[in-house]
């Protein structure tokens, strides 16, 4: 009994061993491309805030992504205001590309901006106006 406990050994042995190296294999191959999926004509007040407001719409690139599932073109201009503590106060749309029958992607936007939480300002709150641009699908994915 003892002896074959012994000899399975060596198999467990090898089999965490292939399982450590399918663990290890390329990530890339596995994760699927960013969105594509751009944030342009970013305007905030006070201005010292804009690399916040960037690295928060970044955060929640996928969240914005995903009102579009079916990659059609677009953009949708957003205008947020914050309050002290960093919730958003409102946010609406200024305008939109989409129609019918798309137009569901605009209130999802407005949606999902509505959802954004950036750190509570010394400077009181935050005046942002961002366009959200959904690409065809050929134009590369532009950096946030």
């Amino acid at each position: 009994m003892l002896y074959s406990a012994a000899m399975n050994r060596p198999r467990l042995a090898s089999l965490f061993a292939v399982a450590a190296l399918g663990a290890m294999a390329p990530a890339a191959a596995q994760t699927p491309p960013p969105p594509a999926l751009s944030f342009n004509a970013l305007r905030v007040v006070p201005s010292p805030a804009t690399a916040i407001v960037r690295g928060v719409l970044a955060r929640n690139l996928a969240r914005f992504a995903a009102c579009n599932p079916t990659a059609v073109p677009g953009t949708v201009s957003l205008r947020l205001a914050t309050d002290a503590n960093g919730q958003i106060a409102s946010a609406t749309s200024r305008g939109s590309s989409f129609a019918a029958p798309n137009a569901a992607v605009t209130g999802c936007v407005v949606a999902a901006a509505r959802r954004l939480r950036f750190p509570g300002s010394v400077q009181g709150t935050l005046d942002i106006e961002v366009v959200v641009a959904f690409p065809t699908p050929d134009a590369g994915t532009p950096a946030p």
